[in-house]
């Protein structure tokens, strides 16, 4: 509600309020001028009447008491009825035409002469007017008078007090609006003014029309117009310096962003959660996905890449993707992360396209390992040629000695002995075969179990080989349960150079365990020590030829690289696990039918 509407209300409440209060005051004038006129005029008929009546009443004549009453109510027409009681109250004599009306008797008894009381008939109001009618002795003069009489002498009281509302209303009323009118012009000054300082004219100002609390109220106005032009001027010379350095860094954040989208590497930026804020068009080249496709999502639903990824801990990480121009080929993206923002932990992930140095680096390693085959095949042809020859020369010579000889003992050895050289024979064909991969080998039924049995013999048994009395052998396999289609000579070859390799890692002893587990398809050869383990860098060169850290005792390397061959050529896999300091976990795992 506005402020002139609620003046307004308080004005009519006002009017309200002082017309109730003057209505009041006058009807309680008027009623009292109408009982004290009618009392007067009671007191003035009634002494003359009470003055002719007292003979009268003392010695009874109620024939002369009627007629008096009588002329006396017919001389003035104000007077409805008069009725006299004796000292003893009882009833001398009265003008009522219809009988007197008995509730009269005990009614205003004068315990004060002259006493007034209302009295309400069927006529109208009549004001019944008592007096003592003789000193000392008693008896009543009872005269009823008509209020419209009375009236009559109050009617100049009654227009005076009217008068005097009105004049007070209207003074009341004038008073009010002038003093709305003082309130109302300072307050819609003010009101011009605020319009103003919204509008943006702060130069605006009040006059000053008074020292009170309006003029207060214009005077702090004026001070806060001349705060806000003072800060006004401030705010315009700060958004100038603002438009300029922001039309500076536009520029530059366009050459930055030219210079991001044309760049060889694919640039992605991250918010902290990892939703994607930019693309540039070489990671759309790279990654084959639309900018407007990828701004917004998370990371992973885009490159399934961690949206945590560490900054510092995982950089270089590869994604491997398909070439959306070439169907068939894959690309290799290396992936750097650096941050953007410590306060807001945006970052920025950087894509690089290392497909062919990855190429080239295969094709370096394919040289490398085809250089060594060259190598190691001229080296297997010598050694093959080398010692063949002796070996052929012992076995003929073991032969016939074994025909020859009767001694049982002695036929067991010449046995070993033309055993041990089958066996390097067969060591030397298997040389031959790494050279020739695409070999094929015999095979036939195997019992896995009688092959690592015999593995770990040979190996216990070798004086070559430096073995540990503190190392402990467990086999968690039985006989008779574990069969693979292959080479039994060739597997005993794998087994050996494994567990060979696994006691000599545990020079100060240690727990060595053998373990057969199977499926419907393939048979695993797990093969546990506590070692020293091997370094994660050397892991993915174990297969290597030549490749051995043991080159102080007399190691060439190939130990594992002719098992891995044997193993390939069965259609099985090994499988190398190793922490440092914890020790090696090396599965064999061969097909159990015939390939």
């Amino acid at each position: 509600m506005m402020l002139k509407h609620k003046l307004a209300l308080l004005f009519v409440v006002f009017l309200l309020v002082f017309g109730s209060f003057n209505v009041y005051v006058t009807w309680r004038e008027v009623s009292k001028t109408i009982t004290t006129e009618a009392l007067r005029l009671g007191e003035n008929m009634g002494y003359f009447l009470s003055q002719s009546l007292i003979e009268d009443v003392l010695r009874n004549n109620i024939l002369s008491i009627r007629n008096k009453i009588y002329d006396f109510k017919k001389s003035n027409p104000s007077v409805a009825y008069v009725y006299v009681l004796g000292p003893d109250g009882k009833l001398l004599a009265h003008t009522f035409s219809d009988g007197f009306p008995k509730r009269l008797l005990d009614f205003n008894e004068p315990s004060k002469s002259p006493s007034i009381q209302l009295l309400l008939t069927q006529e109208g109001k009549i004001y019944d007017v008592s007096l003592v009618l003789v000193p000392a002795m008693g008896g009543e003069l009872h005269i009823g008078l008509r209020e419209e009489s009375i009236l009559e002498a109050v009617k100049s009281t009654i227009l005076h007090m009217t008068l005097f509302g009105i004049t007070s209303v209207g003074v009341g009323g004038v008073l009010v609006l002038l003093s709305m009118r003082a309130v109302f012009r300072p307050i819609k000054e003010l009101e011009n003014g605020i319009r103003k300082i919204m509008g943006g004219d702060y130069t605006h100002r009040l006059p000053i029309l008074s020292d009170d609390e309006l003029g207060a109220l214009s005077k702090a106005f004026n001070k806060m117009s001349e705060e806000l032009e003072m800060r006004n001027r401030q705010i315009q010379e700060y958004i100038n310096k603002l438009k300029v350095t922001y039309s500076k860094l536009k520029r530059t954040a366009e050459r930055y962003k030219a210079l991001i989208t044309s760049v060889g590497d694919g640039i992605i930026t991250l918010s902290k959660d990892g939703r994607i804020l930019f693309w540039n068009r070489s990671a759309e080249e790279l990654t084959g996905i639309k900018g407007s496709e990828a701004v917004g999502k998370n990371i992973e639903e885009v490159l399934k890449l961690p949206a945590k990824m560490d900054v510092e801990d995982k950089l270089g990480v590869e994604l491997s993707l398909q070439d959306k121009k070439e169907k068939g080929v894959k690309r290799v993206l290396r992936i750097f992360a650096r941050k953007l923002s410590n306060e807001s932990g945006e970052r920025m992930i950087i894509l690089r396209d290392v497909t062919d140095e990855i190429v080239k680096e295969e094709l370096n390693k394919k040289l490398s390992y085809y250089e060594q085959l060259i190598t190691f095949g001229q080296l297997a042809a010598s050694v093959a040629h080398e010692v063949n020859t002796p070996l052929a020369a012992i076995m003929l010579s073991a032969e016939l000695l074994l025909l020859e000889c009767k001694d049982e003992e002695t036929k067991t050895r010449v046995k070993e002995i033309i055993s041990k050289v089958e066996t390097c024979k067969h060591r030397i064909e298997n040389i031959l075969k790494l050279a020739r991969t695409n070999q094929a080998i015999e095979k036939k039924l195997v019992d896995l179990a009688e092959v690592i049995d015999a593995s770990i013999k040979q190996c216990q048994e070798g004086k070559f080989i430096m073995y540990s009395d503190n190392i402990q052998i467990l086999k968690r396999y039985e006989y008779g349960r574990h069969f693979v289609f292959g080479d039994p000579v060739g597997l005993r070859e794998v087994f050996e150079n494994i567990i060979l390799n696994a006691l000599q890692a545990m020079k100060d002893g240690g727990k060595l365990e053998i373990e057969i587990s199977e499926d419907r398809e393939f048979a695993y050869a797990k093969i546990s020590d506590t070692g020293m383990g091997i370094p994660e860098e050397y892991l993915g060169r174990i297969f290597e030829p030549f490749f051995t850290t043991k080159k102080k005792e007399g190691c060439l390397g190939l130990g594992l690289k002719i098992a891995n061959t044997i193993v390939k050529a069965h259609g099985g896999e090994i499988l190398v696990e190793s922490k440092v300091g914890a020790g090696t976990v090396v599965t064999i795992k061969l097909p159990r039918r015939y390939l």
